[in-house]
C-alpha cells in the first residue's frame, strides 16, 4: 500500500518588484498582472510505499522545503494532486507547533493535544520523551530559553513518540550534536520500521544508510528519482560542476573530446559521471592489481595501479591527480592525491591528451564492495584548489580478507601490558 502518492505537483509564486503593484493585483484594481511567475516546484511525481524511507536532496533553493510544506498542508499546490494515507508528524522549521511561552513539559502536552492524543496517553509517554530528549532541568523551563540544539532534541523526541504513520524531517537535526544525530538515525532505522519517512538532509551518509529511494531536486525540478547511490553520485557531480561553472557553463555537458583516441586497454568513461570545471577531463581508465588485469577481487597489501586518459582545454600549471575509495553507502573510506603525497607539481598543455598513472597499496579493511573515484585538481593547496574533473564511482572493487572483521579498518595492537594493582 502506498502511503504517499504525488502527481505533477507544482507550486508557482507571483514575484513583484514593486509592492504597490502587488496591492493593485490583490485588490483586483488592474487588468494587467504586474507580477512574474517563479516556479518553486515543477511537475513533481512519486509514490512512497508504507514503511519505506524517501530521501530528498538538492542544493539550497532547489525546492526541498517547499515540497515538504506542500505535503504537510502548510502550503497549497498551484497544480497537480497528492494523496496522503496516514497521520503525519513533521519536523520542519524549529519552533513549528511549540508555544515559546510554555515549558518543555507543557509543550509535550500541547503537541499531544494538537495530534488528538488523550492526555492520559500522553502522560504515559512523557517519561520516555523526557529521557530521549535528555535536556535535564530545561524540560521545566520555557522553550524560548532553549538553544537550537535543545530545541531539536525535544522536537524530535515529541515527534517520534506520538507514533506517527508518516514522519517528515527537514534538516531539523542538523543543529543537534553528532551523538544525538546518530541516536535519532538509529531510532528511526530500528524502532520506526513501520513508519513511512521523508528525510531532507545534506548528510549523504544518512541518505545512503536510511533511504530506500531518493529524489534529487534542482531549481524546482525533479531530475532524478530512484536508487540512493545513483542519486548521491548525481548530486555530488552537480555540486562540483556548479561550483566551477562560468565561462564554460554553456559547454559543460558537451562531449568536447568525443574524438579523443582511446588507447588500447582503456575503458571509456560515461560523460554523465563527470563533474567539475572541466578544463581537463578524464576520458578513460585502466586498473591493474599486482601488475595483472583485475580478476574480480583485491586483498590486503595488493598493489593497485590506475591509468587515466586526460584531455585538456587549456594549460594548467599546477596539476593535482588523486583518487578516493568509497563504500556502497557513499562514504569515503580512504584516498590520496599527488600534492599531499609530496609529488612535484605537473604541467599540462592546452588541447593535448595525456596518460597519468598512480599506484597505491590496498589497506586491510572490511570485506565489502568498494568504488573507485578519480580526480584532477588545479592548485597547490590540499583544501583550496579548483576541482577540474571528478569521475565518480567508475570502477567496482570487491575486497576479500581472511582476517577477523573488527570494523572498517583493522589495526594490530602494538603493545600490551597487564599489571596487578595492590588493593
Amino acid at each position: 500500500m502506498n502511503a504517499i502518492e504525488v502527481r505533477n505537483l507544482s507550486k508557482i509564486y507571483q514575484i513583484y518588484d514593486d509592492p504597490g503593484k502587488r496591492l493593485l493585483d490583490v485588490l483586483g484594481m488592474s487588468r494587467k498582472n504586474h507580477g512574474r511567475e517563479f516556479a518553486a516546484l515543477q511537475d513533481i511525481s512519486f509514490t512512497l510505499e508504507k514503511g519505506k524511507t524517501l530521501g530528498i536532496i538538492g542544493e539550497n533553493g532547489a525546492g526541498k522545503s517547499t515540497l515538504l510544506k506542500v505535503l504537510t498542508g502548510i502550503l497549497q499546490p498551484t497544480a497537480g494532486s497528492m494523496v496522503i494515507h496516514g497521520k503525519i508528524s513533521a519536523l520542519l522549521e524549529l519552533g513549528t507547533g511549540f508555544n515559546m511561552e510554555y515549558t518543555g513539559i507543557e509543550n509535550i502536552y500541547l503537541s499531544g493535544n494538537v495530534n488528538g492524543i488523550p492526555r492520559e496517553e500522553i502522560e504515559k509517554k512523557v517519561p520516555d520523551i523526557v529521557a530521549f530528549a535528555d535536556i535535564g532541568d530545561f524540560i521545566d523551563r520555557k522553550v524560548k530559553t532553549y538553544s537550537s540544539g535543545m530545541f531539536a532534541r525535544l522536537a524530535f523526541a515529541v515527534a517520534v513518540h506520538i507514533e506517527p504513520e508518516i514522519l517528515i524531517v527537514d534538516e531539523a537535526l542538523s543543529v543537534g550534536d553528532l551523538f544525538f544525530q546518530q541516536k535519532c538515525n538509529m531510532y528511526m532505522k530500528e524502532r520506526m520500521r513501520d513508519c513511512t519517512k521523508l528525510l531532507v538532509t545534506h548528510d549523504m551518509a544518512s541518505i545512503a544508510n536510511m533511504a530506500d529511494e531518493v529524489i534529487v531536486l534542482q531549481k524546482g525540478k525533479q531530475i532524478f528519482y530512484g536508487d540512493p547511490l545513483q542519486a548521491i553520485e548525481l548530486y555530488t557531480k552537480n555540486i562540483h560542476t556548479s561550483l566551477y561553472k562560468g565561462k564554460h557553463e554553456e559547454t559543460l555537458c558537451e562531449d568536447s573530446h568525443a574524438d579523443a583516441v582511446q588507447p588500447e586497454g582503456m575503458t571509456e568513461i560515461d560523460r554523465q559521471k563527470l563533474g567539475g570545471a572541466m578544463d581537463a577531463t578524464i576520458d578513460g581508465y585502466r586498473v591493474s592489481i599486482n601488475g595483472k588485469p583485475y580478476i574480480g577481487y583485491v586483498q590486503n597489501d595488493d598493489e593497485v595501479a590506475v591509468w587515466m586518459q586526460i584531455s585538456t582545454r587549456r594549460r594548467i600549471d599546477r596539476v593535482i591527480v588523486g583518487y578516493q575509495i568509497k563504500d556502497k553507502y557513499g562514504n569515503t573510506i580512504f584516498g590520496e592525491n599527488t600534492h599531499s603525497s609530496g609529488f612535484a607539481e605537473s604541467v599540462i598543455e592546452a588541447e593535448k591528451q595525456y596518460i597519468a598513472q598512480i599506484s597505491f597499496r590496498w589497506p586491510q579493511i572490511q570485506e565489502n564492495t568498494y568504488f573507485l573515484t578519480l580526480g584532477i585538481g588545479e592548485g597547490n593547496h590540499e583544501m583550496q584548489h579548483i576541482i577540474q574533473c571528478w569521475a565518480h564511482n567508475i570502477f567496482e572493487i570487491q575486497n576479500i580478507t581472511n582476517l577477523p572483521d573488527h570494523g572498517i579498518f583493522n589495526r594490530k595492537i602494538d603493545e600490551f601490558n597487564l599489571m596487578e594493582v595492590a588493593l
